[in-house]
């Protein structure tokens, strides 16, 4: 019984080890970003920029140009948006697209407003759609003047883990040995 234990518990471990960790969250994950601003004088489009999803802020105030402007700090599950006191213009759609360029992520199925702490989107909703490649933030006719200092983390949810097929098949063949290694000694 002692052993039957020990190779549960292997199994288990193995199991667990098998998981990848893609539907846990974006770290490690390339996110390419651009900004679409239509009303502005001069460029109306910043980036495209893509980065991969780590430690830091990914995306920082500039990196589109100098009209465009608040940094995203991208972590597992959140977006945090920090932006300074600036003109904002309206437009048809004035905000960011976040996409999985390489198409590895397991799926946007989830993309909320997890704290404001200027009331900025006010619960709007609508300001935040997804699919399951690509997060729009929009930010028409609201103004960051107006909003000094605006930081709002949303949260952000992805497809469920699923196995690694090679690991699988690992574990597959851990449990076949171990149960005919444990056969062979109660026989």
């Amino acid at each position: 019984m002692k052993n039957f234990k020990f190779m549960l518990s292997v199994l288990i471990v193995a199991l667990l080890a098998s998981v990848s960790p893609a539907g846990a969250g974006m770290i490690g994950y390339t996110i390419e970003a651009k900004a679409f601003f239509p009303d502005v004088t001069g460029p109306t489009t910043g980036g495209p920029i893509v980065k991969v999803v780590g430690g830091g802020v990914e995306f920082l105030n500039g990196d589109f140009g100098a009209f465009f402007g608040p940094s995203f700090d991208f972590a597992n599950t959140t977006i945090t948006i920090t932006h300074a006191a600036s003109a904002h213009q309206a437009g048809a759609f004035n905000g960011y697209r976040f996409n999985d360029i390489l198409g590895t992520l397991p799926g946007f199925t989830g993309f909320s407003v997890l704290s404001d702490n200027t009331g900025f989107f006010s619960g709007d909703a609508s300001r935040l759609s997804f699919d399951a490649d690509n997060l729009w933030i929009n930010f028409q006719n609201l103004d960051f003047a107006a909003n000094a200092d605006a930081n709002i983390v949303l949260s952000v949810t992805t497809g469920q883990a699923v196995p690694d097929p090679g690991a699988t098949l690992l574990l597959f063949g851990m449990g076949l040995a171990g149960l005919g290694a444990f056969r062979r000694r109660r026989g």
